[in-house]
């Protein structure tokens, strides 16, 4: 049984902590925040049996969490993993993962020091149906892929910490993650950004991107559109040479269909019945890394963490 730390109690951790109610390899054990009413809600509200914990320190220490997710906002994930990996915790880091890549290189410096388990929550890596898409590639289904697109947008301008630049606010790094994680998926790690354009509110932050990466090779190409003002279709395409492959939600797959090149559905496959509660599986998958003294996740190891963050740091100085 994986004992887990809630570090941060907003709503993703709350989607997380539902997520996670009865299941047998993972249990909640605690969560912490700054302000003790805030914990103790979240608690009554999500995970009943849980202590609660007044402050990030006094979680960390103790002995009774194996893992700690680490749930507060974008600018505060290298604080608090460094703080966690210095208590010998292992962490599960919401994303995006960190602010730079130099923070992401220095979590991982200290962590592989202190043989702690790291990973990034980037959930839909560890989907069934994200794993099926690779197997689907990896038996050259639809040949060597070619071209990969995807956009992702929701109408969430109103929520306060996005328009936050101290919070590390704007639509690449709360969405963009999700579909630069998607192309290196399936592109392969080793691809340069091509071409950035962004619409910018007068913080300074992105309203809506869009975006082109190439391998670099020139082999592959993607494009991708992210934006925090409107609901889109979130859908996404891998086209190669025989084939191509459609993903209806890159950011919580629904469903995903194989196509011959002349777009004759060969297969498709739906997401499970309680597909909102996905979370489970990179917990599970943490459960699973841990008690093999790993420490990294297969489905994202610490080399795919840093290339998101490194182009994460390209498109953004290019906005």
């Amino acid at each position: 049984m994986l004992r887990v730390g809630i570090l941060g109690c907003g709503t993703v951790a709350a989607k997380v902590a539902d997520s996670l109610k009865g299941n047998k390899n993972v249990v909640i054990e605690g969560v912490a925040s700054r302000e003790r009413n805030k914990a103790k809600k979240f608690a009554a509200l999500h995970c009943p049996d849980a202590k609660v914990f007044t402050g990030y320190e006094k979680l960390a220490s103790s002995k009774d969490i194996d893992l700690v997710y680490i749930a507060t906002p974008n600018t505060y994930h290298y604080e608090h993993a460094i703080m966690c990996i210095k208590e010998y915790k292992n962490i599960l880091v919401e994303k995006p993962f960190a602010m730079s890549k130099a923070e992401a290189d220095s979590i991982f410096f200290e962590a592989k020091n202190r043989n702690v388990f790291v990973a990034e929550a980037m959930w839909t890596s560890y989907l069934p149906l994200h794993k099926q898409i690779i197997e689907w590639i990896g038996k050259g289904r639809i040949g060597s892929v070619k071209y990969v697109s995807a956009n992702l947008g929701y109408d969430i301008a109103n929520v306060p910490r996005l328009n936050s630049p101290v919070l590390g606010g704007g639509s690449y790094l709360d969405l963009g993650v999700y579909t630069t994680n998607f192309a290196l998926s399936f592109m392969g790690d080793d691809i340069k950004v091509a071409r950035v354009f962004a619409r910018k509110l007068s913080s300074g932050i992105d309203r809506d991107t869009t975006y082109s990466l190439e391998s670099e090779d020139g082999s592959i190409l993607g494009n991708f559109y992210v934006t925090m003002c409107a609901d889109t279709d979130k859908d996404g395409v891998i086209t190669g040479e025989r084939g191509k492959i459609k993903i209806t939600n890159i950011n919580n797959y629904r469903r995903i269909g194989l196509f011959s090149k002349d777009d004759a559905l060969l297969e498709q496959i739906e997401a499970e019945k309680d597909y909102n509660h996905g979370y489970v599986h990179e917990f599970e998958s943490c459960a699973k890394a841990i008690s093999k003294g790993l420490i990294q996740a297969p489905e994202m190891p610490w080399s795919r963490t840093v290339s998101i963050a490194r182009i994460n740091d390209t498109i953004r100085s290019m906005m």
